[in-house]
């Protein structure tokens, strides 16, 4: 009823993956950004235990961050504006 994969189909569909995964990992490596995501992704899977303390320290630090991140580019642009 149900055919198992060959071999040769087998080997085909990890070749697959392994080209697309190299390509991923290219494309990754070109764009400092989305190695930068991934490096905190990796980070935070192996910090998973402590995800009930580490997730809501980081929301505090982002939205520090960026409500003073935020003030000065308003600062900026009403000087600009003046």
């Amino acid at each position: 009823m149900f055919k198992r994969p060959g071999p040769e189909e087998n080997e085909q569909d990890r070749l697959w993956l392994r080209q697309l995964k190299a390509v991923i990992e290219t494309q990754v490596a070109r764009r400092p950004f989305l190695f930068q995501m991934r490096a905190v992704a990796r980070q935070l899977r192996y910090e998973r235990e402590h995800w009930s303390v580490l997730v809501p320290f980081l929301l505090v630090v982002f939205l520090v961050v960026y409500r003073r991140e935020r003030a000065r580019v308003l600062e900026v642009a009403r000087r600009l504006a003046e």
